[in-house]
C-alpha cells in the first residue's frame, strides 16, 4: 500500500464550501476567457493535458479544460487565482472531486477512478487511501451546525487577488475592478 500520496500525478481535491460557485471565471467576460485566454493557453500548452498527457484532435479541444489553480482564504473571503492548469475533463474531475461525485452515475464515477489508477500507476486501494486521506484533512475541521448556518447567513462576497503569471492578467484584473471583486 502507497502513502506516499507526493507521488502521484493526479490528486483529489475540492473547494471549500463557501467559494463553491466563486471564480474569477465566473466574474469576467467570456470572451476574454474563451477567446483570449483559453487559446493562448491551448497554444502554450500544445494543445496537452499537463497530467495524464491526453492530446486531442482538433474536434476534440473541448475536452481539454483549463483549471484554476487556486488558493482560499476563508476567514477573508478572497481567492488568490495562482495559476490556469490546462488538463482534460477526467483530470479536472479529481479537482472537483464532490461536484463530480453528485453529478457521475456510478459507472462513470468507476471509470474516473480507473483514469486516476493508470495515470498514477497505482492501485484501486491507493485510489481509496488517497481519497482518505485527503478527506480526512479536508474535514477534520468540519464546521457546527450553529457555524454552518453562519456560514449561510454571511453575506460578505468572495473577493479575489490574482498572483499568478496568466495570459491577459492586466485585464483579467481591471474587470475584476470594475465589479469591486478585486482586492
Amino acid at each position: 500500500m502507497s502513502t506516499n500520496f507526493s507521488e502521484f500525478k493526479l490528486k483529489v481535491d475540492w473547494k471549500p464550501t463557501r467559494f463553491r460557485g466563486h471564480s474569477v471565471k465566473r466574474n469576467i467576460s467570456q470572451y476574454l476567457w474563451n477567446k483570449k485566454i483559453r487559446k493562448q493557453t491551448l497554444a502554450e500548452r500544445e494543445h496537452k493535458c499537463r497530467i495524464c498527457g491526453y492530446e486531442p484532435d482538433e474536434a476534440n479541444l473541448r475536452h481539454l479544460e483549463m483549471h484554476e489553480i487556486e488558493h482560499y482564504d476563508e476567514n477573508n473571503l478572497i481567492c488568490t487565482l495562482e495559476g490556469i492548469d490546462l488538463i482534460c475533463k477526467r483530470c479536472h474531475a479529481f479537482h472537483h472531486l464532490g461536484f463530480t461525485f453528485s453529478r457521475t452515475t456510478e459507472e462513470q464515477f468507476n471509470e474516473l477512478i480507473r483514469h486516476f489508477i493508470k495515470v498514477n500507476n497505482c492501485t484501486e486501494e491507493d485510489f481509496r487511501n488517497h481519497f482518505k486521506a485527503v478527506r480526512d484533512k479536508k474535514f477534520q475541521g468540519i464546521p457546527s451546525l450553529a457555524e454552518m448556518k453562519k456560514i449561510r447567513e454571511d453575506t460578505r462576497v468572495v473577493r479575489y487577488r490574482v498572483t499568478g503569471d496568466i495570459p491577459y492578467k492586466d485585464e483579467v484584473i481591471s474587470q475584476l475592478k470594475k465589479k469591486d471583486l478585486y482586492i
